[in-house]
């Protein structure tokens, strides 16, 4: 009820309330839009589907801005990945590969909770290298973790269960992040980079700065949090039984064509085809009913399209924020106020990590590298940091998740594996406060090391 109250009252208020200077009609509208949706989100009042339309319907009917934007996340690949990603995990548990894999997993990793999390996590970290798409990551990781969940006992809501696909959907995103081609935040960086300020920023380079603490240290902090707030001990035996069953044509099928889907998407430098569209071809394969590797009527009656829509409302809901100038003037107003003292260039850059994070809730992870890059040359005016140094501190700011709704990966994880919002949103919440107290000042003296502070 709460957060209903607040969010009718962000849209009213945005309706009401006159545009301070400096800010738009358009822009305001965006801001009260954008801080109900998150309210509602964040609270799960109500479900994320119907969030999502609803942000949809009110963008457009408030004219906040053209159709053609509000429903840009209709043509984003990201979105069709997503739905290649649900046929893909039903057609896992139809066919029974998925309990297949996870019996041969969890006879070879043993009982031991941590030792499964810590699997999990170097697994997501090794596909961040093999996979360019933290969604096509996430849609790959998911089944297979759930059956792996399944075979060691842990049923839908358990607290194990839970704390394995927190750790496969933020390793995915947070960590795997710290490689240059993993997210999408880090190309348009890179691409900011080279495009404003004519500094090319390297594959390797990007790497050394990031991957180390970044994304093997947070790594380690994710898999610990998870173990301590989540753990929990299998019940069931474990066993390679079902391994050793004979393998039926469907799940010869089904493997053929994921290792077909791996190989494509490690690839997409080579063949030029994206991620999204071999995604989208493989789940046109599985939804052909001959081979019998989704059940009948599955685009009717099992598919979950809550991702669906939420996957569309947040890349709609970043191009709103951006096409209205919300996010400019966002950006615009952490320049103003962003205070610069007489602090030591570490501080200074330690802030500014923090600071970008602090600014995902309101403008999404996409949209940090979007907005603050044109920024990055005020800010070294400020500071006094080398430009190179204030863009890469972004990438504390973009792998970092506080709310699910920011990272799509993330969220879209959940919902396929059917896991809580508020129990992702508590978990995010612990890491970012773990990250800005461990990560963040090892990270900065990584950086100093390396020269990035002179």
């Amino acid at each position: 009820m709460l957060a209903g109250i607040l969010a009718l009252a962000a849209i009213i208020g945005a309706l009401v309330v006159p545009a301070p200077p400096g800010w738009s009609g358009q822009a305001i509208a965006a801001g009260g839009l954008t801080i109900a949706a998150i309210t509602l989100w964040a609270s799960s009042a109500l479900p994320m589907g119907v969030v999502a339309i609803g942000f949809l319907l009110l963008a457009v009917l408030l004219k906040v801005q053209p159709p053609a934007v509000v429903f840009s996340g209709f043509q984003s690949g990201a979105l069709w990945l997503v739905f290649g990603g649900l046929v893909i995990g039903t057609s896992v548990a139809y066919t029974g590969l998925g309990k297949r894999l996870a019996a041969s997993v969890t006879s070879r990793i043993g009982d031991s909770y941590f030792g499964i999390l810590l699997g999990i996590a170097s697994a997501a970290l090794i596909l961040s290298f093999l996979i360019p798409s933290a969604m096509a990551r996430s849609v790959l990781m998911v089944p297979i973790v759930v059956s792996v969940a399944e075979n060691l006992g842990f049923g839908a809501h358990s607290r194990g269960r839970t704390g394995m696909i927190l750790v496969a959907a933020l390793v995915s995103f947070a960590s795997g992040g710290t490689v240059l081609t993993a997210i999408l935040p880090g190309i348009i960086l890179a691409g900011a980079a080279e495009t404003i300020f004519g500094i090319h920023i390297t594959y390797g380079g990007y790497l050394l700065a990031s991957f180390p603490v970044m994304g093997v240290g947070r790594a380690l902090l994710i898999v610990t949090l998870a173990w301590w707030m989540f753990h929990d001990k299998a019940n069931r035996p474990i066993t390679p039984k079902e391994a050793r069953s004979s393998v039926t044509m469907s799940e010869w099928r089904l493997a053929f064509l994921l290792v077909a889907i791996l190989v494509l998407w490690g690839t997409d430098d080579l063949h030029g085809v994206h991620a999204a569209w071999v995604g989208l071809g493989a789940a046109l394969v599985m939804l052909t009913p001959s081979l019998g590797l989704v059940p009948p009527r599955t685009l009717n009656e099992r598919l979950d399209y809550n991702s669906f829509f939420y996957t569309a409302a947040v890349i709609g809901l970043g191009a709103v924020i951006t096409g209205s100038g919300f996010a400019a003037g966002l950006a615009q107003w952490l320049v103003a106020v962003y205070p610069t003292g007489e602090a030591g260039n570490a501080v200074q850059l330690a802030g500014l990590s923090v600071a970008f994070a602090l600014l995902g809730p309101l403008i999404t992870n996409p949209g940090i590298p979007a907005v603050i890059s044109p920024l990055a040359g005020d800010l070294a005016t400020l500071t006094g940091l080398p430009i190179k140094s204030i863009l890469l501190a972004q990438v504390f700011g973009f792998t970092n998740v506080i709310l699910p709704y920011q990272a799509a990966p993330f969220v879209v994880a959940l919902s396929m594996a059917g896991a809580s919002l508020r129990d992702g949103a508590r978990f995010t919440v612990a890491v970012t406060l773990a990250s800005i107290v461990l990560i963040v000042p090892l990270q900065t003296g990584w950086w100093q090391i390396l020269g990035y502070l002179d």
